[in-house]
């Protein structure tokens, strides 16, 4: 994995850095955050002139297709919700878990997913025109974000409570556990403000990286559920837990 990666960087850099319409390259995911390994996938940013997006998508899938082949892509449809052009590629002779996440933004674009806090220290290929700016989210930024989140688990999570405690009672095991799994995944936004306040829409991802061991196995061992029985106990915990760090919380993020 490690020389099947170290030349597709390569041959890919070259490739792009001769484009005079693409101004700027950088690798995130786990190669920015420092937990590569031999599962992970390839993720790249790139900045390109506003009238080549289509054009440099053309250019890439016909590198691609003709050096690995392409297997099958997935094209988010657009407008998407960060708000720039992206597409996943699964390629027929690589690795079996690689493929090429590629995000492709306008050069008047906003929202570049740069900032160190949340997305690592990312590889810089190159930058033509100085556009890479990994300045940490504004504090004003976080702390705003933080409070919006922390309001709306505070006035809502009593709803997913009492809704998983009905379909426990009525014995919907479908329903109950949907809802419950719902339930679990609400709790994010507040662990993430006690932990990691910059990725607190990070939902439960990366926790392992984050937060301490103790909270890591207590989210294990909530989604370890057997029986509606067992759920129900789990249910009076989660819940517990939510009244501990709403009001921990509070000071800071009311």
């Amino acid at each position: 994995m490690d020389n099947f990666r170290e030349e597709f960087i390569v041959k890919f850099k070259n490739l792009l850095e001769k484009d005079n319409h693409i101004f700027c390259a950088w690798e995130g995911g786990s190669a920015a955050t420092g937990y590569l390994d031999e599962y992970s996938d390839f993720d790249l940013g790139l900045i390109c002139d506003d009238k080549k997006v289509e054009e440099t998508f053309e250019k890439i899938e016909k590198y691609l297709d003709e050096h690995y082949g392409i297997k099958t892509k997935f094209r988010m449809p657009e407008p998407s919700w960060h708000g720039h052009s992206q597409c996943f590629y699964l390629l027929e002779n690589t690795p079996e878990f690689f493929y090429v996440d590629l995000l492709l933004e306008k050069l008047s674009s906003g929202n570049r997913f740069m900032e160190s806090d949340r997305h690592g220290n990312s590889i810089v290929w190159f930058d033509k025109k100085k556009l890479f700016d990994p300045t940490p989210t504004p504090v004003e930024q976080v702390k705003a974000k933080g409070k919006r989140l922390y309001k709306m688990i505070k006035n809502s999570y009593w709803l997913l409570v009492l809704d998983v405690k009905k379909q426990i009672l009525r014995e919907n095991k479908v329903d109950a556990y949907v809802i419950y799994n719902q339930l679990l995944n609400r709790i994010a936004p507040l662990m993430n403000l006690k932990y990691r306040s910059p990725k607190s829409d990070f939902g439960l991802r990366y926790t392992y990286r984050d937060f301490p061991n103790v909270e890591c196995e207590w989210l294990e061992k909530m989604q370890q559920v057997s029986s509606l029985k067992k759920m129900m106990l789990n249910v009076r915990e989660i819940e517990a837990k939510y009244a501990e760090l709403i009001e921990e919380l509070e000071d800071k993020w009311k």
